[in-house]
Formats: C-alpha cells, sequence, structure tokens
C-alpha cells in the first residue's frame, strides 16, 4: 500500500472524508447555536429543547470520521498532496470559531465571543508554526506521487516526516505535473465533500 495509486486514493479519500465530516459538524453546530446553544435527546428529565435528528446523528459521526479521515491520509497518502495532517486542526478550530462567532450576534451572545476568539486562535497559531516549511508544502506536500522528494531552497524536509524517505540526493524541484496532481486531487475531493454534506444533513433534517 505505498505505491503511487494508494497515495492518490488516500489523498483524495482522506480530504473527501475530512471535508464531508467537518461540514456536517459545522452544520450541526450552526443548528444548535441557532436553537440557542443547547439541546438533548432522551433521558429521563423533561427536555427543553430537543435535538433534531440530523444534530443528533451527524455530530458524533463526524467527530470519529475526521480522526479515520487524518489517519488515512497519514498512513497512505504518505507526504503526497496537500497534507490533511497539517490543515485538519486550522479547518475544525477555525470553522467551528467562525460557528461561534456568527452566534454571538445573537443576544446573549458574549460567551459565543470568547470561545470562538479562542477556537481561532488555537486555529491559526499551530499553523503559522508550520508556515516555516513553505507554501508550497503545505499545498502540494513534501513528495511527488512516486515517493520523490521536493527540494526547493529549505531543502528535502518533509513535514512530520511524512514520505521522502528517498535519499536527499534524488530530490528535485516540484513541476507543474506535480502541482496539478496534487490539487487535482484535493481540489475536487474537498468540492464533492463539501456538496455531499449538504446534501445529507438537509436530507436527514427534511425527513423528519
Amino acid at each position: 500500500m505505498n505505491g503511487p495509486a494508494a497515495r492518490v486514493v488516500g489523498s483524495a479519500v482522506s480530504w473527501l472524508l475530512f471535508t464531508t465530516s467537518f461540514t456536517l459538524l459545522y452544520l450541526s453546530a450552526a443548528v444548535v447555536m441557532g436553537l440557542g446553544g443547547f439541546c438533548a435527546r432522551g433521558g429521563p428529565y423533561v427536555i427543553e429543547t430537543e435535538c433534531p435528528d440530523s444534530v443528533v446523528l451527524f455530530t458524533p459521526l463526524s467527530i470519529f470520521a475526521m480522526l479515520i479521515a487524518v489517519a488515512i491520509g497519514v498512513f497512505l497518502a504518505r507526504g503526497f498532496g496537500t497534507p490533511l495532517v497539517i490543515w485538519g486542526w486550522p479547518i475544525l478550530f477555525v470553522g467551528l470559531g467562525i460557528d461561534f462567532l456568527l452566534a454571538s450576534f445573537m443576544p446573549g451572545g458574549v460567551s459565543n465571543l470568547i470561545v470562538a476568539i479562542v477556537f481561532i486562535i488555537m486555529g491559526i497559531v499551530p499553523l503559522v508554526i508550520v508556515l516555516r516549511v513553505g507554501a508550497a508544502r503545505l499545498l502540494i506536500g513534501t513528495t511527488n506521487v512516486r515517493d520523490r522528494p521536493f527540494r526547493d531552497g529549505r531543502g528535502p524536509t518533509p513535514i512530520f516526516q511524512l514520505g521522502g524517505r528517498s535519499q536527499d540526493g534524488d530530490a528535485a524541484p516540484a513541476t507543474a505535473g506535480d502541482w496539478a496532481l496534487a490539487l487535482g486531487v484535493s481540489v475536487p475531493s474537498i468540492l464533492v465533500g463539501l456538496w455531499l454534506a449538504q446534501t445529507m444533513f438537509h436530507s436527514v433534517a427534511g425527513a423528519r
């Protein structure tokens, strides 16, 4: 499971699963915010605000699915393509931070504003720290599809030691084809994930 095909599949599946899962979580959080920030389902007590089916179903599933998506990216993509292991954390916390920020405009939204600021900082700071590896490596990874490490002014420096297991002397600058393949895998996967998540969420939300 270390060939070019596995790397392409790993990058595509990881981004598709992560984007779908995160979008479902984002939509679920937005619904809960609209209900006042709290809802529940089941239990022996009287529930003032009941959680919609979509929230009950997708909130727990999306969290576990995002973890699985990152694992797929680490063990299959192995340095090829847009690195989900780098982008997953910022997307999660900045995205949810935006959710809380929007909710802060509602009555009594001060607590949401505080959470929003904390989440956005938690998401941005780690990304700023890893910017030292260069923008190219944050977009197309550290190796091409055949595990040949990319070389630039910084030399062949794998992110978290992912991929690039060939000798440093084998490293070469990324070509236009490398850019096209890496982004041609991740970008469509992200777009399909966004569409799929909205379709799934609204299908369940409208079924009741």
